[in-house]
């Protein structure tokens, strides 16, 4: 044992200080995170109170969804959002909620709390039908209906499955091109199940 070692105390008071005072610094770290959090909490709740359930009605025809045939609707679906009816946070819905609502950013956090809003008071069937008749397809036509006679001079409830997807191709949140994206929705039917691969072959580009 050398001097040095006699002469230093049992318990080091330079190793142990510092670590108390990390201790307590933690400890008032923990404190003002918890604050914060709780603060933070309290603030998100109220706006999200704030936030209204967007309902809207319209003064043009529309078209119920339930009178379309199925292959029909999943044309839309699958051009804008394949997995809306598993999603809580689907872009059909947030896209809905802007149009309801006069204007917003489709993934702005009120557009997000109304579209959450809105899948817990709507079924999907009705954010669907709200979205499809209030959409705009081009050519200056907004609604289904409107989209029917302008591109094809027929009423909605009697679109083909390759009309539909030619109308859904307006609706891509990618805007391709009339052909290709009329391809693609018909690709995204077929992966999901909703058209066969003959019935996929049997369509022609209604141009």
């Amino acid at each position: 044992m050398t001097l040095a070692d006699m002469a230093r105390p049992a318990s080091d008071p330079i190793s142990t200080l510092p670590s108390r005072r990390r201790g307590r610094r933690l400890a008032v770290g923990v404190s003002i995170t918890l604050l914060l959090a709780a603060g933070g909490t309290a603030a998100f709740t109220y706006y999200y109170d704030s936030v209204p359930l967007v309902e809207s009605t319209v003064s043009y025809p529309v078209v119920p969804v339930t009178e379309l045939p199925p292959p029909v609707a999943n044309a839309f679906i699958a051009a804008v959002d394949p997995d809306f009816h598993a999603s809580g946070d689907s872009l059909i819905t947030r896209r809905y909620t802007v149009i309801a609502s006069g204007g917003g950013d489709e993934s702005g956090w009120r557009t997000r709390i109304m579209a959450n809003k809105a899948e817990a008071s709507y079924t999907k069937t009705e954010i669907l039908d709200r979205y499809l008749n209030r959409a705009d397809y081009g050519r200056g036509a907004v609604g289904l209906v409107a989209a029917a006679r302008t591109y094809f001079q027929k009423p909605a409830a009697q679109l083909t499955v390759a009309e539909a997807a030619l109308l859904a191709a307006q609706l891509h949140p990618d805007r391709p091109a009339p052909k290709d994206g009329w391809e693609r929705v018909l690709d995204t039917m077929v992966e999901h199940g909703w058209l066969s691969t003959a019935e996929r072959s049997g369509l022609t580009f209604p141009g």
